[in-house]
């Protein structure tokens, strides 16, 4: 169709046209040139009284090599601007489908599929750059997607705990039928950590490596800036290290003479309770794995431990990575600005180690995302070394300035646009060799980075009141304390088409958090069948006896002996316990006969009831007030109390709570 025919002013770069048909500012033309058509976009339309005018930019044509190539001669004034095909337009901006290509979603006003290059991904790097709630979270979480779906191990540093969300299908199911997709969630492929699970209880304990920190690298991460002085005595303990612990560090440095030692061992000790460093540390093959994203939920940590986190991980596996002992992959960091932020505003403790990465993990199939809503706080070398923008609505002046001087190909025209770009679509430069609007498709699994609504979350939580009263209190509740399933009911009618009939069941539970092994775990007891669960969709695990026998004070000290011990002689109680050994027989003999102890041969061990290893129950889910609706709330038939005090005999009870598990009941067709 005929759009109009060139007036004015013409160059090799630029034209304009007179508009004679329906146009609209960056739609794409097509113009008949020495016998072969070029492709050029409207960028503006002007308009007045008498006539419309549509600015163009020519974009080019492909030669005999699939090479974009620009005019050498301008268009003459009178040619025919021609409505592009959308053939044409793939063409010409290679969109074309490959193996390794990601599907992000289609070009604003056509229905032309638009794919990332993954090869270009893992050996440069990306950026997702937007103001706050422009969707900066949901675009990274639609090429993680991409990226799960190809096998290649993902590392989220995730400040908010937003990502947690990809284990879980989409509820738009009509919404991703217009792009080709359908609802998927990826449980099976995600794994959380986090340095801190009484905030993140549904993460594993994520514990950094303390096994032979340098002497710089110790001082890097040390929460204070030291003098002269005091990085004097600190080298003169560690260089009589063999290799550097912090027990052992402190030792050394009580030993100096100097009256300085007792402010570097406060600093030291402070690092040491952080309790982020540990000889059992989570191994970084178990981080990356082909097929897996794993997630680090740094949510409700403070920012300066968050900083520790990310410069220990992002050192350690770009050294592993350099040396081949790691398979390459791929590095989301959220909130960029505040791990490698420019040097003019701040410096993080990750910031040498991210730049490096930035500047040479390319070499090494090392490949970033760099997220942030402030563009102009970023470090200008790391966005330097980015090939790929995904650019998103922005509206600070300095943040517009800051993108356009990193993005190449971008126009005049295009950076005005930024501002005005709507929700669901952003500017991708990179994939071609201009920037094009596109609209990113929609996610197949669910979202995690909206804003919560404090009206809607504190409406309906009842009024807090004695817990024995817990049942009373929540009946007629909209809101309940929680561990709701990974996949909601409409879901699992998503996936199997077989289910007949799907019956929401609330358990009533126990959620203890307990100190165990040194370390924080978190267990949930069934209170209407005493199962202390472990299968966590069924609600099941292991019946146990709550109740505990009346102990004499004398006993009670020898069974507490026994439980450490779990096998036992006499002598051994004798020699731990210090109650008189003319005592021993008789009080084991009566724990024998109240079924604490078990007798074998010459040995005791304790009873099957107490020989439990609580580790094998930790749980890893997470409590919340969530509005539910159940076909079925269980009674509770276990007195808390006596559960509390059945673990406080074993362990340390930090926390105790009541709440319900979500459990379905389904029946097939």
């Amino acid at each position: 169709m005929i759009l109009g025919r060139i007036i004015g002013k013409v160059t090799t770069k630029e034209f304009t046209f007179k508009v004679e048909n329906k146009a609209e500012k960056f739609e794409y033309v097509q113009i008949l040139h020495d016998n072969k058509y070029i492709l050029a976009q409207i960028v503006e339309i002007e308009k007045d009284i008498e006539k419309e005018i549509a600015i163009c930019n020519v974009i080019g044509f492909r030669d005999e090599d699939n090479i974009l190539k620009t005019l050498k001669t301008p268009f003459a004034p009178g040619y025919e601007v021609l409505k592009a095909d959308e053939k044409f337009i793939k063409q010409i901006l290679n969109l074309t489908k490959t193996e390794n290509s990601a599907f992000i979603g289609k070009l604003s006003y056509y229905n032309i599929d638009v794919f990332l290059d993954l090869n270009k991904l893992l050996n440069k790097h990306i950026s997702v750059l937007a103001k706050s709630g422009s969707g900066k979270s949901f675009c990274a979480s639609v090429i993680i997607e991409e990226l799960i779906e190809k096998n290649i191990p993902v590392l989220i540093i995730d400040p908010h705990g937003e990502y947690n969300a990809l284990k879980y299908p989409s509820s738009s199911k009509d919404k991703l039928e217009k792009f080709g997709l359908k609802p998927k969630g990826y449980l099976k492929n995600i794994q959380e950590y986090s340095p801190d699970i009484s905030i993140n209880s549904e993460c594993k304990p994520l514990k950094l490596s303390a096994v032979n920190i340098s002497t710089s690298e110790l001082m890097h991460l040390l929460p204070a800036k030291l003098n002269n002085q005091q990085k004097g005595v600190l080298y003169a303990a560690l260089k009589n290290m063999d290799s550097i612990d912090f027990n052992s560090l402190i030792y050394f440095l009580e030993s100096q003479e100097s009256n300085v030692k007792y402010t570097l061992i406060s600093i030291i000790e402070y690092l040491k309770k952080l309790n982020l460093f540990s000889e059992e540390f989570t191994s970084l093959n178990e981080l990356i794995v082909p097929g897996k994203c794993t997630i680090i939920n740094l949510k409700g940590i403070d920012q300066e431990i968050q900083e520790v986190v990310v410069y220990k991980l992002a050192k350690d596996l770009f050294t592993e990575r350099k040396k081949g002992n790691i398979p390459p992959f791929f590095l989301v960091l959220e909130e960029s600005h505040n791990f490698i932020p420019e040097r003019s505003f701040s410096e993080a403790k990750s910031s040498p180690i991210l730049r490096q990465i930035f500047a040479e993990g390319r070499k090494f199939g090392l490949g970033c995302c760099l997220i942030s809503q402030r563009p102009s706080r970023v470090d200008k070398s790391a966005l330097s070394q980015i090939t790929t923008q995904i650019i998103l609505k922005i509206t600070n002046p300095n943040d517009i300035r800051a993108v356009s001087n990193s993005v190449e190909g971008i126009t005049l025209e295009t950076e005005k646009e930024i501002k005005n770009i709507p929700i669901g679509t952003a500017l991708v430069a990179g994939v071609v060799d201009l920037p094009l609007f596109v609209n990113i498709r929609p996610k197949k699994t669910r979202h995690g980075g909206e804003s919560i609504s404090l009206l809607d979350s504190v409406r309906h939580i009842p009024i807090e009141k004695d817990s024995e009263n817990f049942d009373e209190d929540v009946k007629d509740s909209e809101i309940l304390p929680v561990i709701k399933q990974k996949n909601s009911v409409q879901d699992l009618k998503l996936m199997d088409e077989s289910i007949k009939t799907i019956k929401s069941v609330l358990i009533p539970c126990a959620y203890l958090t307990c100190i165990i092994d040194k370390e924080e775990t978190h267990l949930l007891v069934n209170l209407n069948t005493g199962e202390m669960i472990n299968d966590f969709e069924k609600g099941k695990g292991k019946k146990v006896d709550f109740s505990l026998p009346q102990l004499s004070p004398t006993q009670n000290k020898i069974f507490k002996t026994a439980l450490d011990l779990k096998e036992f002689s006499a002598a051994e109680l004798f020699s731990r316990s210090g109650v008189q050994f003319s005592e021993i027989y008789d009080i084991i003999n009566i724990l024998i006969n109240k079924g604490l102890f078990i007798k074998e041969n010459s040995a005791f061990k304790l009873s099957q009831k107490f020989n439990l290893n609580f580790k094998d129950f930790s749980c890893y889910e997470k409590v919340d007030y969530n509005k539910v609706n159940s076909d079925l709330k269980l009674e509770k038939k276990l007195n808390q109390n006596d559960v509390r005090n059945f673990f406080s005999s074993f362990v340390i009870v930090k926390n105790f709570r009541e709440c319900y598990l979500q459990t379905y009941e389904i029946k097939n067709k």
